[in-house]
């Protein structure tokens, strides 16, 4: 057999284009693929002569195209499974229209069940404001509503839900309306807590399927890993024991983030990654990202940080002294400089050279935040259709951040000119698992000047070349 060693999983992908994105031999005709390790690229007649003296299985690619397994760096498994039960609210032009959804729901569910929404834009509503709880109340008198936010930053609620989960109208983040009653709206505490309350009440059933369900969708997509954000005051910490107890038997490869703030869990769980959704700030679509100048269209808020600096450096000390990969929220330019102002505390308490530290979406940062973040060696995990999606001239984004602050967000082209690792990924439920939208949205930017190009550079800049090193330093561990 000159040399080959039977093996019993090969599979030779031959007469198509293979994109190998390796610099030196970017297509090819044809790949051998042994016990799941790609182990020849070349001719597809010797690559098929090869697999079948290997007793392997040839599959004619045609014209069709094949590509590596793709990540999406940023999803919540557990939010995108169970949303898909839930009622869609994102086309609703009104609030009216919310309240003949709920409606409907409230007058054929069973008594037991929760009218339930989701994916809930208020920038899309002509009135400008999700409905009250008291409007909620008047159409639903006999379920508990529970209805999320498109970006998950905050919920709203009729009374009976309030109740329920325990809240009272001094619980930090519970709004109130003019008469001094919670108007059903729920951000920060109030909102992790209805969050978890809401989720907690899911049995270990309806968590398997709703797992299930993300990972067969991404499959369908063409991703192979999913980076998860789960758990913590995201979903429910119950999640996680159920997650990693069927991530074995799923369609794709799960890289786990625990987004609780306490690591001991995270190294007790045996695991490597941790957060991934420590929220520094919040979104665009709430006010919430944390500005230092006002929102254009609500000049009475700038958003707010969530943490003290002291904290979020205390985080990153952790993760250094215990191998730990540790990731965090950050959106608005404010919580992009905590997040790096504690990386650059603690490293120089800890020097780690290898560190990995991410910070997700990193969406409106100062060119010296970007320049920093390549200096640092910090991997960005990002979304380009954030901006695809709701950015541009007229959009939201717009609307709230006016236009010379909205046009600098999401600058991937200059993230890559900074030498920085970028990662892509959806925030699914935020914009859905679709890694080829992805890369369209980040070739096809609002903004021509934040756009990133179709193919590998022919020749490497020192600061690409130091990317290239730390992709494949990042793959081999």
């Amino acid at each position: 057999m000159n040399g080959d060693v039977l093996t019993l999983n090969t599979i030779a992908i031959v007469n198509g284009k293979i994109l190998t994105l390796e610099s030196t031999n970017p297509e090819s005709d044809a790949v051998l693929i042994e016990d799941g390790i790609i182990t020849a690229v070349g001719g597809s007649t010797e690559i098929a002569r090869r697999c079948e003296r290997l007793g392997g299985k040839v599959v004619e690619l045609g014209s069709r195209v094949a590509v590596p397994g793709l990540h999406d760096c940023h999803v919540h498994m557990m939010g995108t499974g169970l949303t898909s039960f839930g009622i869609d609210m994102y086309d609703c032009a009104s609030v009216q229209d919310v309240l003949d959804k709920v409606q409907e729901a409230d007058e054929v569910y069973p008594e037991t069940k929760w009218v339930f929404g989701k994916r809930l834009d208020e920038s899309r509503l002509k009135e400008g404001r999700p409905p009250t709880a008291a409007e909620l109340d008047a159409v639903s008198p006999h379920h508990p509503v529970y209805i999320i936010d498109r970006g998950w930053h905050y919920t709203l609620v009729n009374t009976r839900a309030f109740e329920l989960f325990g809240l009272a109208a001094d619980t930090p983040g519970a709004r109130t309306g003019a008469d001094g009653r919670p108007n059903g709206r729920l951000h920060d505490e109030a909102n992790a807590k209805a969050k978890m309350a809401f989720f907690e009440r899911q049995d270990a059933a309806q968590r398997e399927a709703a797992f299930r369900y993300t990972a067969g969708s991404a499959a369908k997509k063409g991703v192979t890993t999913l980076h998860a954000q789960e758990g913590g005051s995201l979903f429910a910490d119950s999640d996680i024991p159920v997650l990693t107890g069927i991530s074995g038997s799923l369609p794709v490869r799960v890289v786990l983030y625990w987004a609780t703030e306490d690591h001991e869990k995270v190294i007790a769980a045996g695991l490597r990654q941790w957060g991934g959704d420590i929220l520094l700030d919040g979104s665009i679509g709430s006010r919430t990202a944390a500005f230092p100048s006002p929102y254009l269209d609500d000049p009475s808020t700038s958003g707010y940080l969530l943490y003290e600096d002291e904290r979020v450096r205390g985080f990153i000390l952790t993760a250094l002294q215990n191998g730990l990969q540790v990731a965090f929220h950050a959106i608005g330019q404010l919580a992009v400089k905590q997040a790096l102002d504690g990386l650059e505390a603690a490293l120089k308490l800890c020097p780690v050279q290898d560190h990995r530290i991410r910070i997700e979406h990193f969406g409106f940062p100062t060119q010296s935040d970007v320049e920093r973040a390549g200096r640092l060696g910090a991997i960005i995990s990002t979304q380009p259709s954030f901006t695809y999606l709701r950015g541009g001239p007229g959009t939201v984004y717009n609307q709230r951040l006016g236009d010379a602050r909205e046009r600098a967000g999401y600058p991937l082209r200059r993230f890559l000119d900074a030498g920085i690792v970028v990662g892509g990924g959806s925030d699914s439920d935020v914009t859905p698992i679709d890694p080829v939208l992805g890369m369209h949205a980040a070739v096809n930017p609002p903004y021509p000047e934040n756009a990133v190009t179709r193919g590998r550079p022919s020749r490497c800049s020192p600061s690409r070349a130091r990317r290239s090193r730390s992709k494949r330093t990042l793959r081999a561990r």
